[in-house]
């Protein structure tokens, strides 16, 4: 019997087996097979036409028990019990019990680490300070980063830095090529294994998958991409859903479990705030009885998690932590010099921290060489409130001149992320940061400022978020400071610093946040925020008051944002942001170091193309009403993967725009943008570098049409930054 007669007689037989099911069942179309079809083809085909319906065959709830684990070792990094919800999109979890078995391991917190970080987002973040917790740490205990269908395209950070195509996609025979293993009857249905990989020059996963035959119904499948294995196992009732998983990293040895404890249970949701998505307790170890009942079978692994047990009773002691504490409190000769001397009390909540001689020197510094210790200290209540201090002093050898600052933190509504917080400073402060590499260092963006500032931020509702703040400050010229000569030769013009005349500054701030629907994670007292569908919008104001203590400004500046990424799918994703603001006074009346201002373009660097410009001539600054728009959509392969050849190279194609006006002056610009990017694992970490052609405008200099660009996706949040 050749292939076409088979895949016939297989058609009539599946249409003839499906009527005759309950009402779970659908009739398939008449479907024509075509000569020489290949039978693999076909049968995909129609397992295309019923997966929708399978996947929206979910059950109301379900429970299930997962954990992570090392398998060189048999170490386990968690394990955990959880319910689950779905209402329409929105699908809640609840953590009944976990175990961070990494919080237990013997460690006396001593280490050496190393940050810099550079921001051109001028807008103040409301959830800087948020603790992310263990859904940062281990993003498998999320139920969507785990729980996922090969079958649709899914972005999968840990495998591929791009979103790996599914088998049942539209595109799927452009991506995949499909082949017919073996077919058997089993209690009167057919059952058939298909292998799968990607074609020349496409990327996605190779592996094997059973199919019901007579249903229409993956079975089960076991694919690899990248460094990752996965195994799935599908349950067999009227609702689907997957049964058991296990996800293998081959390069770290690591292995995820995961498993279904039970469908449509008589539970009901702990909480029924339609955006919180998730809750975790506050801290959960639980009896190793409770435990035996979940876990899969494995002599090893059972071996280790038995021996863990007997020791995380004392490893979570007072006794145990204070005596930790005291190695990590005993002085080393070392520390003053390389690692800093701090201390701590972990039953207690309270650190402190004063930094190394090596780190207390400035290169760079106004007027050269600059000496600058610092000191942290904090202390964390029961209840999750919190008080932090940081302070530091800053001593210029040249000038012989000592300054510093002190922030005063207490956050005293964890669950509504709010706190007050009290500034104190005599400091050589930027002008602005929206400048050019070239002149960000430079002396004429500097002045002296000393201040007093105090604010206070508070969620009022979820999504709905304030600050409103009270500052006072002196602010004068730099000129008479001596600058170290390679400043000079470094900065040349740039090194001049303005003019102006000492002046005195009192005025009040607010800033408001509106995320409507935004999704979180709740873990004990503290509020984790995930993201929102819809766009950010912010309000920002900032008034003079003269009069007040020697004050003389007497502006009203205020600034209206609107920011947010789209996703579409397989054609992409788009990120835009709107800017609007300007002065309600006369502008004569206001200084330029008030003023607002538009950054200018660097020679190849491609900034963040949602808040700077790539080819504006030079940073400038205006008081006038101005309005601003980014835009930027990412293609991704969607049109590259389609064409010979280049879908060999893994490219990815953008498209973008900036645009700035100024209407009192009549003074408009815009600049349009092409891209081909590259998505790479880095470090572990998915990368995107891009090239981008600037096509206006036509009167650019070519050193600045032509730039390079990276972004690091940000794993937490499961997106990319621009």
């Amino acid at each position: 019997m050749n292939r076409s007669l088979f895949a016939v007689i297989v058609l009539v037989f599946l249409s003839a087996s499906l009527i005759g099911q309950n009402d779970t069942s659908i009739i398939l179309q008449q479907v024509t097979v075509i000569d020489h079809e290949d039978p693999a083809k076909v049968l995909v085909k129609a397992l295309k036409q019923n997966w929708r319906r399978l996947e929206r065959s979910a059950p109301d709830n379900l429970k299930y028990y997962s954990r992570k684990y090392t398998s060189s070792t048999n170490a386990v990094d968690f394990e955990q019990v959880a319910h689950v919800f779905f209402n329409g999109p929105v699908v809640r979890q609840e953590v009944q019990a976990y175990r961070d078995y990494s919080k237990y391991a013997p460690n006396d917190g001593r280490s050496v680490r190393f940050d810099a970080s550079f921001t051109i987002n001028p807008s103040f973040d409301f959830n800087g300070d948020q603790d992310a917790g263990l859904f940062e740490k281990y993003p498998e205990m999320s139920f969507d980063r785990a729980f996922f269908y090969p079958f649709s395209s899914n972005e999968i950070p840990e495998a591929s830095a791009r979103t790996v195509s599914g088998l049942l996609d539209w595109d799927c025979f452009n991506v995949y090529e499909f082949r017919w293993l073996k077919e058997y009857l089993f209690a009167g249905e057919s059952f058939v294994e298909l292998s799968f990989v990607p074609k020349p020059g496409m990327s996605g996963w190779s592996g094997t998958v059973l199919i019901n035959a007579s249903q229409l119904r993956p079975i089960s499948f076991k694919g690899t991409v990248g460094k990752l294995t996965v195994e799935q196992t599908y349950t067999k009732g009227h609702l689907f859903s997957n049964a058991f998983i296990t996800i293998r990293n081959n390069e770290i040895k690591s292995v995820f479990e995961w498993q279904l404890e039970g469908m449509d249970l008589p539970i009901i949701p702990a909480v029924k705030r339609a955006m919180q998505v998730g809750s975790l307790p506050g801290d959960q170890m639980r009896d190793l009885s409770y435990w035996e009942e979940y876990r899969p079978e494995g002599e090893e692994l059972d071996q280790w998690t038995r021996k863990q047990d007997s020791l995380i009773r004392y490893l979570n002691s007072d006794s145990y932590l204070d005596s930790m504490d005291a190695i990590y409190n005993a002085f080393h000769w070392y520390e003053p010099l390389f690692s800093g001397i701090g201390y701590r009390k972990r039953s207690q909540g309270t650190n402190f921290y004063f930094s190394p001689l090596i780190g207390q020197w400035n290169l760079l510094g106004i007027g050269g060489m600059r000496w600058r210790p610092s000191v942290v200290l904090g202390k964390r209540f029961e209840n999750d409130n919190a008080i932090n201090f940081y302070g530091n002093l800053n001593y210029g050898f040249k000038n012989q001149d000592m300054k510093g600052s002190m922030d005063v933190g207490y956050t005293y509504a964890p669950l509504h992320n709010g706190s007050v917080h009290l500034k104190v400073g005599d400091t050589y402060d930027q002008i602005t940061q929206s400048i050019d590499l070239t002149g960000l260092l430079a002396r004429s963006n500097f002045i002296q400022k000393t201040y007093v500032e105090s604010y206070h931020k508070y969620e009022w509702l979820n999504g709905f978020y304030t600050r409103l703040g009270l500052e006072y400050s002196k602010r004068q010229s730099i000129e008479g400071l001596e600058f170290a000569d390679w400043s000079n030769d470094l900065f040349g013009a740039r090194n001049q610093p303005g003019y102006f005349e000492t002046y005195t500054v009192a005025q009040l701030g607010a800033e408001i946040l509106i995320r409507p629907f935004q999704r979180y994670y709740l873990k004990g007292r503290q509020k984790i925020v995930l993201s929102s569908r819809w766009p950010d919008f912010r309000l920002s104001l900032k008034q003079g008051l003269p009069n007040i203590f020697g004050s003389d400004v007497r502006y009203t500046k205020y600034e209206f944002q609107v920011e947010d990424m789209v996703r579409w799918g397989t054609p992409g994703e788009s990120f835009y942001n709107f800017v609007s603001g300007g002065f309600l006074n006369d502008p004569a009346s206001v200084r330029f170091i008030e003023y607002k201002w538009f950054r200018g373009g660097d020679f190849l660097l491609f900034t963040n193309p949602l808040f700077t410009m790539q080819s504006l001539p030079e940073t400038f600054a205006s008081p006038e009403v101005y309005v601003q728009s980014f835009g930027v959509h990412h293609f991704d392969g969607f049109l590259l993967d389609r064409i010979p050849l280049l879908n060999r190279l893994g490219l990815g194609t953008a498209i973008g725009f900036s645009a700035l006006y100024l209407p009192t002056s009549n003074f408009s610009y815009l600049e349009t943008y092409v891209g081909l990017e590259r998505k790479v694992k880095l470090w572990d970490t998915p990368t995107r570098f891009g090239f981008y052609y600037l096509t206006s405008p036509a009167e650019i200099d070519p050193g600045f049409r032509l730039k390079i660009g990276i972004d690091v996706r940000d794993t937490f949040r499961d997106r990319w930054n621009f």
